[in-house]
């Protein structure tokens, strides 16, 4: 059995549990101070001041956090739980959005920014309250699940360093991380950032799939595509392929005629078109593995193979058609008529995805204010 199958049915057996927690395991580092803090708690029917913690992260002495933010200085940007969430980790999520908006006004910039700042903690939050709970939960059935889970996060991280080697030339280990410190990005911070997306990610799929499942039957797939029409709809199309036999190649008009005629023999007696396109075709087909150009009305070039097109069959190959400067030989792949798709199993399995997305959508939310609710979230002042 696999490290995920074991990870999933130890998460599928406390997922009869609910979402119960106790209090979060403290942080494994102490954290600096921020000026200006204030304390939110979640839990609106308790005064803040009475649940929150009697002495707040955000109420102690500047001290150095090794772990998480190589040795330097560091900033809270919000504690959940009594752990702190950096401001360094905020700009690391906040960094690939921000690339986006050099193309904006210093005035639409500034206001991007405040925003993808905003959103990207209040994930944060919601990720910590989550592997929280998650280790909570798994510990209650044995570290090792915990454990294999951390142990595959590591894993998918050395696949995402080999990669970013690769493209970035780097020989080593050092180097890439001379280069991301070159940057201002740093290497530890991007792998526990990394690990921690993918636990998160992973616990959070298993343990909302039993739900998930219960929520999409048959009946709500049916009930969707009565409901739903205009999701279903198609245009007439085609999709085919293409040879064509350039006249002046060949020493006659009729010689080039008569290689198409025998092209088209082959391909009806059932020889790879693709094939035959490759070595035959003198226009731009054979790049495209054979394929047609254009596959609505009005796209179909050459324009005389359009209505030829429409009327052939799936899989025939139609006569010659003539153009000034050759001879095409098509063949229909497959043909889309215009109307609702029918209720096939090809639209039953796109339904079921999208309504279990949805569902693990709301599932998801419905479990992070759960925790919220059960938590201590302070944010820093000039955080929110």
């Amino acid at each position: 059995m696999s490290w995920h199958r074991l990870v999933v049915s130890g998460v599928m057996v406390l997922s009869a549990v609910g979402c119960e927690t106790t209090q979060a395991p403290r942080s494994v580092a102490a954290a600096p101070h921020t000026e200006d803090a204030t304390a939110r708690s979640q839990k609106p029917e308790v005064e803040p001041a009475k649940y929150a913690p009697a002495k707040s992260l955000l109420d102690q002495p500047p001290e150095r956090v090794a772990e998480a933010n190589a040795g330097r200085i560091a900033s809270i940007r919000a504690v959940v739980n009594n752990v702190a969430i950096l401001d360094e980790e905020v700009r690391d999520a906040c960094y690939p959005f921000l690339l986006e908006l050099t193309k904006l006004s210093p005035e639409e910039r500034a206001a991007r920014q405040v925003e993808i700042f905003r959103r990207e903690l209040d994930r944060l939050i919601d990720r910590e309250l989550v592997l929280q709970d998650m280790q909570i939960k798994l510990n209650k059935i044995g570290g090792k699940y915990y454990e294999r889970l951390k142990e595959a996060a590591g894993k998918e991280f050395d696949k995402k360093v080999r990669v970013m080697k690769q493209r970035t030339g780097a020989k080593s280990d050092d180097e890439l991380k001379d280069m991301m410190r070159s940057q201002g990005i740093s290497f530890e911070g991007m792998k526990r950032q990394s690990v921690r997306e993918f636990m998160y990610i992973q616990f959070l799929r298993n343990y909302l799939e039993p739900i998930v499942e219960n929520c999409v039957g048959h009946e709500a797939i049916v009930e969707f595509y009565k409901k739903h029409p205009e999701e279903f709809q198609t245009q007439d199309g085609v999709q085919w392929q293409d040879m064509f036999i350039d006249a002046g190649k060949y020493p006659s008009r009729e010689k080039a005629r008569q290689v198409a005629s025998e092209l088209a023999t082959r391909a009806r007696n059932g020889e790879d078109f693709a094939k035959l396109a490759a070595q035959y075709d003198n226009g731009d087909s054979a790049y495209r593995n054979g394929e047609g150009y254009g596959h609505r009305h009005g796209e179909v070039r050459p324009a005389e193979a359009e209505p030829v097109l429409f009327q052939l069959t799936d899989g025939q190959v139609g006569p010659l058609i003539e153009t000034a400067n050759g001879f095409h030989v098509i063949r229909l792949m497959k043909r889309e008529v215009a109307g609702k798709l029918p209720f096939d199993e090809k639209v039953q399995t796109k339904i079921r995805y999208k309504l279990m997305e949805d569902a693990y959508m709301r599932e998801a939310k419905k479990y992070v204010d759960t925790l919220k609710r059960k938590a201590t979230v302070e944010y820093a002042k000039n955080a929110q």
